[in-house]
């Protein structure tokens, strides 16, 4: 009995020192993501994924058009976009074989993603894996400047939404599921559920497998 009552004070200490500590600059170690993948509406998702198809369908079939530049092969093209808007489907499904992990010897580069709108609620509190976290949402689009206009059929409205349990204890440069420079410079995202303005009724959640950090 003694032993489990002092096991259960050295956990609650290593949480307590984990919220208390001074913000760390990992230099080893790694973090380790699953993501999870699920269908909230199968109605919602099948009509979002209806109308996604034909906008890419179009884009394709647009592209195509003018990279062959010849019109005697529409009916080709047009078969070719139709098979490739059709594999949609195989992308939003549910599944949670995915994994993103990070090792802190690397030094990768950020995202070039734009972001809309950030906020954050710090009484919101989540503990997880012994650091307190608060919510941080933020909206995002994907940087269009040099995006090819024929995709922006498709692409040019889309906009990503992350609701996010984060730390400020963390301060690194890089994340396995995160890339946006802004966001990794104020928080550090240990549970992020992101959605899509275009895909109604699924959802994907990035949860923490592993966390070891030095």
């Amino acid at each position: 009995m003694k032993q489990n009552i002092i096991g259960l004070i050295f956990f609650i200490s290593l949480g307590v020192a984990a919220q208390t500590s001074k913000p760390f600059t990992p230099t080893k170690g790694e973090i380790v993501f699953r993501e999870v993948s699920k269908i909230t509406d199968q109605k919602l998702l099948d009509e979002s994924l209806k109308t996604s198809k034909e906008k890419l369908k179009k884009s394709l079939k647009m592209s195509l058009l003018k990279e062959e530049g010849d019109k005697e092969k529409e009916k080709e093209i047009e078969q070719m976009a139709e098979e490739s808007a059709n594999m949609m489907k195989q992308i939003f499904v549910e599944d949670s074989s995915q994994i993103h992990e990070y090792h802190f010897d690397k030094m990768p580069g950020n995202s070039e993603n734009v972001i809309l709108k950030i906020s954050e609620n710090r009484k919101d509190k989540k503990n997880i894996n012994g650091y307190e976290c608060f919510k941080v949402v933020y909206q995002y689009t994907e940087n269009k400047e040099n995006t090819d206009e024929d995709y922006l059929i498709y692409a040019g409205d889309i906009q990503y939404q992350r609701e996010m349990w984060v730390t400020d204890k963390i301060k690194a440069s890089y994340h396995p599921v995160v890339f946006e420079k802004s966001i990794l410079e104020k928080y550090y995202p240990l549970y992020i559920l992101e959605t899509q303005s275009d895909i109604k009724g699924f959802e994907r959640k990035f949860i923490l497998e592993k966390i070891n950090l030095q």
